[in-house]
């Protein structure tokens, strides 16, 4: 198998899990309350905070191959404590446990499958080559995260948990047979090398360019934040039921509009992309915002569509811009920063989120959070019209494309 073929199978079995965000519903029928999930999700967020920068130099200076596997074995001693869940304290070790194991994976593997392609010169396909993975493994995923809402309303969570934890094991084995090819480690010191990345990373061509994506990632988290709940009690109350006896029909949605529509965001034309890059940070909170004045479940399913695809268009054209705007010696320290920053900011918005939700209600704090998010997209988008953020949020490698 070449080395194209094993990174789709690696990515198919790394995006594959039975549960995705019905685990918010696992813990409310643990007897967590929002407050506290959200507090655990704060905690992972700041461990991600913590852990960034220190694992994104293990794969600068030791290896990138080996980073990422770190944070395959540390996968599911994580899911493993899923399984065992039985109170507060557990679920805040898994808070811990799994933003180690991402901090480990983010930067490394993409820097990883870029090293090895810029090896093979084969760098300029980065773009093509990731849209094939996300066409190749969102439909499996869509089907196996539909299949474990079934199976988690039929036999309860265990079954998908352990299901998931089989996937973890075999990602685990698919990235031992990947090579890394010639990797140079930086001959500067560690605090050197950091202090360097952290120098650039404040460069305006990418300070600005992670400040928008925490605002649209923000934007869009807040969208998906307790939506598996929120839904649920709409639908519940639509079948006459309860919110455990709908999660089969949850699964299905969690499919339909968290899973497939990334398949039409991945692949829209580079003009529709380069839109929905364009238009996110003020969509995604106008949209939050419709999802809460008509609760219908039918309509909050086409909204979780229509985030999902401009949020996924989003990520990608961010994702391969940071590629090619990163210098490859810190290319794995730098994205690790950037998910640090990003973590810190999503750590207090997630503590927040769940207090108020406690307080005010979903509903209600769904609506709150869309209109803050809805002003700092607006003036996003102000300052890219008026000029100071023109050149710094437009896609870079889509122009140099066009112009080749």
């Amino acid at each position: 198998m070449d080395l194209i073929k094993k990174y789709k199978l690696f990515f198919a079995l790394l995006n594959t899990g039975f549960i995705g965000n019905l685990l918010v519903i696992y813990y409310l029928s643990k007897g967590l309350s929002y407050a506290q999930i959200g507090t655990a999700i704060a905690i992972s967020t700041i461990g991600t905070f913590l852990f960034e920068v220190p694992t994104g130099v293990v794969a600068d200076k030791i290896s990138r191959k080996t980073s990422v596997l770190i944070s395959l074995i540390l996968y599911p001693i994580g899911t493993i404590i899923l399984i065992f869940l039985k109170n507060f304290p557990m679920l805040i070790a898994y808070s811990i446990i799994t933003p180690l194991a991402v901090a480990f994976m983010s930067g490394s593997l993409q820097a990883w499958l870029y090293d090895n392609l810029k090896h093979l010169g084969r760098e300029k396909e980065y773009r093509a080559i990731m849209r094939d993975v996300k066409t190749i493994t969102l439909p499996l995923t869509a089907l196996i995260v539909a299949i474990g809402g079934i199976l988690a309303q039929l036999y309860g969570f265990t079954l998908p948990l352990a299901l998931t934890l089989i996937l973890e094991i075999g990602t685990l084995i698919v990235a031992l047979t990947i090579p890394e090819y010639e990797f140079q480690k930086p001959e500067r010191s560690y605090l050197s090398h950091t202090l360097q990345s952290f120098k650039e990373i404040r460069r305006p061509e990418l300070l600005w360019l992670i400040i928008l994506s925490i605002t649209v990632v923000m934007a869009t988290n807040q969208f998906r934040q307790f939506f598996e709940p929120y839904l649920g009690d709409i639908l519940a109350k639509s079948l006459k039921t309860t919110l455990m006896g709908a999660l089969g029909i949850l699964g299905i949605i969690e499919a339909i509009v968290k899973v497939i529509p990334k398949l039409i965001g991945i692949r829209l034309r580079d003009s529709w992309s380069v839109k929905a890059y364009s238009l996110a940070p003020v969509i995604v909170p106008v949209l939050t915002a419709l999802s809460v004045i008509y609760q219908n479940p039918l309509w909050i399913i086409a909204l979780g569509i229509i985030v999902t695809i401009v949020h996924t268009a989003f990520g990608f054209n961010l994702g391969v811009e940071l590629q090619h705007r990163i210098p490859s010696e810190k290319r794995a320290t730098m994205m690790s920063i950037y998910s640090m920053v990003s973590a810190l900011a999503m750590s207090g918005f997630y503590f927040i989120y769940g207090f108020v939700v406690d307080w005010v209600g979903l509903a209600e704090a769904r609506l709150l959070f869309a209109l803050i998010l809805l002003g700092a997209g607006v003036l996003l988008k102000a300052g890219e019209s008026l000029g100071p953020l023109k050149d710094v949020l437009k896609l870079w490698h889509i122009e140099l494309a066009s112009s080749e």
